[in-house]
């Protein structure tokens, strides 16, 4: 087997390795999205990192589903919440495979070198019962070395480290502080022009840079252990427009790693934004079009 990594799932800027996270498993986008054909793809091509979304189902598994519904990207319809497993396994992707349930696809990837590491993208807000935490705890054992849980909702990775305190974790602090308002988290308008409820943003009583790093000093500390902050990349660009260029630094300095989501090839100025990014010390982005990206980058040095 050759072990060495795609050279398109990532790039270096300087003297640093960015890793271009596969959005959904997408690699060529033969395949749908989180489907099995799609896990294997990554897998088969060797890259560094992936991303799959997890959701509860009805009777208490979880599948493998990006959205609420079952309607964009199956032949089935209706609240993937709502469905059994049994039903959820017999929705047909687009690609005419099903989807599969979170204990599946952790024995598939399992059973290959790549990806090096892959993050689960925990859907629910809604508070895990304990059943359903150790459901989730016991599914990921072939798989935790590799794997990390990453979620905005806290209080649910605490749910997972009460029963497995050796998990891996990441967190996105979207349920505290942004820069969009979102339906299912209305944060209200802050003094610094970010989303946040907290009592630091009603007026302003220091810099941006200090306000930010007091904000995201309390949000990653929600969670033991945290390895990764994932920023929508909208919401890092506009911390380096407010001035904070050491930005990373803030994260680095917690010994956590900073991923920004979504940053795909055809979007306006999108070199530009890599690069920017990129020289602000990013570690990871997170990307449809990787190959794009890496091809793009090449040309930065």
């Amino acid at each position: 087997m050759n072990g060495t990594p795609n050279p398109d799932s990532f790039f270096r800027a300087g003297d640093r390795v960015v890793e271009l996270k596969f959005h959904r498993c997408l690699w060529s986008g033969r395949f749908t999205e989180n489907s099995p054909l799609a896990i294997a793809e990554c897998a088969s091509q060797r890259v560094l990192r992936t991303e799959i979304d997890v959701r509860a189902v009805r009777d208490g598994e979880f599948v493998v589903l990006h959205d609420d519904r079952f309607d964009r990207v199956t032949d089935a319809t209706g609240l993937v919440r709502d469905a059994t497993a049994v039903e959820a396994a017999r929705a047909r992707f687009k690609d005419g495979s099903h989807p599969l349930l979170f204990s599946e696809a952790v024995e598939l990837i399992a059973a290959h070198e790549y990806p090096r590491h892959i993050e689960l993208d925990l859907k629910d807000l809604a508070p895990y019962t304990r059943p359903q935490a150790e459901a989730i705890a016991r599914a990921v054992q072939p798989l935790k070395e590799r794997g990390h849980f990453s979620c905005p909702a806290d209080w649910n990775l605490r749910r997972l480290l009460a029963v497995d305190p050796t998990i891996l974790v990441s967190l996105n602090p979207h349920c505290y502080i942004d820069t969009e308002l979102d339906d299912e988290v209305r944060l209200p308008s802050g003094a610094y022009g970010y989303r946040d409820a907290h009592p630091l943003a009603r007026q302003r009583v220091s810099s941006t840079a200090d306000y930010l790093r007091d904000r995201f000093g309390g949000i990653m500390r929600l969670v033991p252990g945290v390895l990764e902050a994932h920023l929508r990349v909208e919401m890092f660009e506009r911390i380096l427009d407010d001035g904070v260029a050491d930005v990373a630094e803030i994260f680095h300095s917690l010994g956590i790693k900073v991923d920004v989501w979504t940053l795909d090839a055809g979007k306006p100025g999108w070199r530009e934004r890599l690069a920017r990014i990129a020289a602000a010390g990013v570690d990871i982005v997170t990307t449809n079009t990787a190959r794009e990206l890496a091809t793009a980058a090449r040309g930065f040095a």
